[in-house]
């Protein structure tokens, strides 16, 4: 397990099973890596999950430095190098390029689906008038262009990052 020293008294802490520092009683024996706050052993982000001797991050800044994919792409990246749709903890994170990416593609699908609603008024219309008339052919006019413009809209909402 890995062994920390104590901010206070300088021995050694393991933050996977002591609570305290075991020669001063110090509550708070660690300190974050990155801000440098001294931290309690359940202030710790993942400290249960301590294997190796790693930095030790504070909630904040571990949550801020956690390494995770990118909902896109599936390559790893910081969480505060990236980019998220939704504010709420452990939402998907996307590299900004990704993102911007994905955006061009919706925005592009966007317009073509009035134009994909077209050709299926289109195409139904010459269908259902060469098999059963005109009265077929509003019917399957109407009927290719709901189906393709909802064919569409869920491809749409598919791709959408959520």
């Amino acid at each position: 397990m890995p062994v920390y020293p104590c901010v206070k008294c300088s021995s050694p802490v393991d933050p996977t099973t002591d609570t305290a520092c075991r020669s001063c009683r110090d509550k708070q024996p660690l300190e974050c890596s990155r801000c440098h706050k001294r931290v309690g052993m359940e202030e710790v982000f993942e400290g249960k999950q301590l294997k190796t001797k790693k930095p030790i991050f504070c909630l904040e800044c571990g949550q801020r430095e956690q390494v995770v994919k990118c909902a896109l792409c599936n390559l790893s990246l910081q969480r505060h190098q990236g980019r998220s749709v939704h504010p709420v903890p452990g939402a998907k994170v996307y590299h900004p390029r990704c993102l911007q990416d994905r955006e061009k593609q919706l925005a592009n699908l966007e317009k073509l689906r009035p134009i994909m609603a077209l050709v299926g008024l289109i195409l139904g219309a010459l269908i259902g008038y060469s098999q059963f008339g005109a009265v077929g052919g509003v019917g399957m006019a109407a009927a290719f262009a709901v189906a393709l413009f909802a064919l569409l809209s869920t491809m749409i909402s598919g791709l959408a990052p959520k």
